[in-house]
């Protein structure tokens, strides 16, 4: 059945995607783990493909990424080698606020998988509250001197262009916060993995920014313009993040329900038992309604429409959905949801993430009631 809102062209798209992940992420996935990740053969091989520098090649419509999102999470691999080709979401950053100097420099680099990015923004002690963050990027005549550490970024510790949140007027807070251009070859940069226990072999990286001289040019978009680039970009991440959760869940169902359908205990198969139609009934309500949910939320956004709190409350939903219907899968499972080589004991884990990162449930809760209580 033809999904709500999407075009032949998204269908193409999403066929291409489709092939891409089951021919050159799917069977290597063994060779990803024993490298520690993705390497830069993957990157090249998804420029060839076309799915990278969506932001510019699809003409600023976000439907693509979501797309792609919703295929990753389909992708039982993606739950040990992480949010990967989503980490090009950035390029929206680089369309978006980069000046033309700026895109000439690195869009066609960022096409060919060439460059990979991340935004680094999160610190060891600076989580939801970004106005808190204490890296700083001080002018000294033409250049920019950035210090300070930046912790959990995704794609953190393999990307080659970063774009580093820092504060440019410290005494400003929030209001003096800056995007900062940075390639990760700079002195003073260095990087290293943080090991999960979700997304085992994804990169979550660690970096450190120590008298890091970069040119004034690099500002991306004006001085103290940080917050108006992150809330930007906030949305399409809620909608991105409630794709893959919407993935995950579908896949994780499909397994389940081929398992339950062979699988037998006491002389009849698992899916005869009520408990267990029961229960792959509340599977099925949930990932059709949050399948609702994210193709609404980017019909709103095409059109203008979708607002933080729909973000707040999309992002809240899909993860928990996520979270609730992995858990009943591994529970139909059994024992063998929990072996390692499992892919359904591996997508398990890592939807333990999804309610974490970019914003906690927590931080989505306090966005919702902010709204009830004008």
């Amino acid at each position: 059945m033809a999904r709500m809102g999407y075009g032949e062209e998204h269908e193409a798209f999403r066929r291409t995607v489709r092939t891409f992940l089951d021919r050159e992420h799917e069977p290597y996935l063994k060779h990803y783990e024993a490298a520690g990740g993705l390497d830069r053969e993957f990157w090249r091989k998804a420029g060839q493909a076309g799915l990278l520098g969506l932001a510019h090649t699809g003409g600023g419509d976000f439907t693509f990424y979501a797309i792609m999102s919703e295929e990753l999470g389909r992708t039982p691999g993606t739950a040990t080698t992480g949010s990967s080709l989503m980490a090009d979401v950035a390029t929206y950053i680089l369309v978006n606020h980069g000046s033309d100097a700026q895109k000439d420099k690195y869009l066609a680099g960022i096409l060919t998988g060439a460059w990979t990015q991340a935004m680094p923004l999160t610190e060891p002690s600076v989580g939801s509250d970004a106005t808190a963050i204490a890296t700083t990027a001080l002018r000294d005549g033409d250049d920019y001197v950035i210090n300070g550490e930046k912790y959990f970024i995704s794609n953190g510790s393999g990307a080659n262009l970063l774009y580093v949140v820092a504060k440019t007027d410290p005494s400003k807070g929030g209001r003096g916060m800056s995007v900062i251009i940075v390639e990760a070859d700079t002195p003073g940069v260095s990087q290293a993995k943080i090991p999960m226990i979700g997304w085992r072999q994804g990169d979550t990286g660690a970096l450190n920014f120590d008298n890091v001289r970069v040119p004034a040019s690099n500002l991306l978009g004006v001085e103290g313009g940080a917050m108006k680039i992150l809330m930007d970009t906030f949305l399409e991440d809620r909608i991105q993040i409630a794709a893959r959760c919407l993935g995950a869940a579908s896949r994780a169902f499909e397994l389940t329900l081929d398992y339950v359908k062979e699988r037998k205990v006491f002389g009849q198969r698992v899916i005869d038992f009520q408990n267990s139609q029961f229960v792959l009934a509340e599977c099925r309500a949930d990932i059709k309604i949050t399948e609702t949910m994210v193709d609404t939320a980017m019909i709103k956004l095409r059109n203008g429409e979708f607002t933080f709190e729909d973000g707040a409350i999309l992002k809240l939903w899909a993860t928990q959905m996520e979270g609730r219907v992995l858990d009943k899968c591994v529970q139909l499972f059994g024992g063998a949801g929990l072996m390692d080589d499992n892919p359904i004991s591996r997508m398990w884990t890592a939807a333990r993430i999804q309610r974490i990162y970019a914003g906690t449930d927590e931080l989505q809760k306090v966005a919702i009631a902010r709204g009830l209580m004008q």
